[in-house]
């Protein structure tokens, strides 16, 4: 274990029914199909959850003319389509600690995947960085992170709910429920009639187990949030994705970054039952190496892991590449051709709008927060 300061930044209940008599002599019921075979795929493809071959597609990256300021880190990117047009949006964030932002941008996506400038699309009321966001609904909520109190700054429990008018700017901002804990370097995922909060850093700058989901509405509100399996161990600065009816959680550390800390190289998955709940937490894989503050984008039955720190070696431009194995495990992760143009980390997500992906600021390996913005095009 290390410091590195410059990172701180299931119960079954089993119902009785009464069965149906069998008439002697009755012929037997037929058995349930068996599930088919997993194909054996060539190299340079990979077998995907309908069972087929498909060759990877190449990814080139470039870095984008656009560039989005003030410079920032810890923030969070969506897109969302209005008026029929897709926009590339930014929240809050900070530049390196010294300003927390609480500005939304937004840039419309060009035919091409090119971005033009960004333009103001409001505020959030309050500065906000290293929270976590989900879209829900009609609404984005952005849990948790580093937020301003009593002069002060530190983790939160608090959530916003943000819905984007019409024109393309926030119309209102509403208080969300509170987390289980204060934390930041948290994740967020939504599936099915839930959204997921999952780990971070505590008020005492340690990792925590959090997991808890709250029940979206019809109309988009949330329930309160409450406890679902803990993860095992405490983690933050993670990643994490769903697939199908699986939530993974990979790399980020345990312990304080600014004190004791153990790097972690592994992913981990619980399943998603049919009423919302998580089951146990299990081993999904490793990374070749730890990874921490890294995105994870899933695309055409891929995970792509891009950016992020790495084990005693700063920030990477490496995009690395898993599939899944026919139970739900990750397959070795590959480094794929296409890189970043520079190293950089803190990107906590790398949205895609059709084969286009987008890493927006972060930090490079001079801890310097960064405006600038690289574009990925899958082929």
């Amino acid at each position: 274990m290390r410091a590195r300061p410059w990172i701180a930044g299931c119960t079954f209940l089993l119902a009785c029914s009464s069965a149906t008599e069998v008439p002697p002599g009755a012929p037997p019921a037929d058995p349930p199909p068996a599930a088919a075979e997993p194909v054996a795929c060539d190299e340079g493809t990979y077998r995907t959850s309908a069972n087929v071959c498909e060759k990877f597609p190449s990814l080139s990256v470039a870095r984008s003319p656009t560039a989005i300021g003030p410079v920032r880190d810890h923030h969070t990117t969506v897109i969302l389509e209005e008026g029929g047009a897709p926009y590339l949006y930014v929240f809050g964030g900070t530049d390196d600690w010294r300003v927390l932002h609480d500005d939304v941008q937004r840039a419309k996506i060009r035919d091409d995947g090119g971005l033009d400038a960004f333009e103001p699309a409001g505020r959030l009321g309050a500065p906000r960085a290293g929270h976590c966001v989900a879209r829900i609904k009609d609404r984005l909520l952005l849990a948790g992170g580093i937020v301003p109190a009593g002069g002060r700054m530190g983790p939160s429990t608090s959530s916003i709910l943000v819905r984007i008018g019409e024109d393309g700017a926030i119309a209102d901002v509403a208080p969300g429920p509170d987390l289980p804990k204060a934390v930041m370097h948290l994740t967020c995922e939504v599936h099915g009639d839930f959204v997921y909060a999952l780990g971070g850093r505590g008020a005492n700058s340690k990792s925590t187990t959090m997991s808890a989901r709250a029940r979206i509405g019809a109309d988009g509100s949330l329930g309160a949030f409450e406890a679902q399996t803990p993860l095992a161990p405490d983690r933050s600065h993670h990643a994490s994705f769903i697939r199908e009816k699986r939530l993974y959680v990979l790399g980020g550390l345990t312990g304080d970054p600014a004190g004791d800390m153990v790097d972690r190289s592994d992913a981990i998955v619980a399943d998603i039952g049919d009423d919302g709940a998580l089951g146990a937490w299990a081993p999904a894989g490793k990374l070749p190496t730890s990874v921490s503050v890294s995105s994870a984008q899933l695309y055409k039955d891929a995970v792509y892991v891009v950016g992020g720190l790495e084990d005693a070696a700063g920030f990477t431009d490496k995009i690395r590449r898993a599939t899944f194995e026919a139970d739900g495990t990750l397959s070795d992760f590959a480094t794929v051709e296409g890189k970043l143009p520079g190293a950089r980390g803190h990107v906590h997500q790398t949205p895609m709008y059709e084969t286009f992906i987008y890493s927006v600021g972060g930090k490079d390996n001079a801890n310097k927060s960064l405006g600038t913005i690289d574009v990925g095009k899958f082929e």
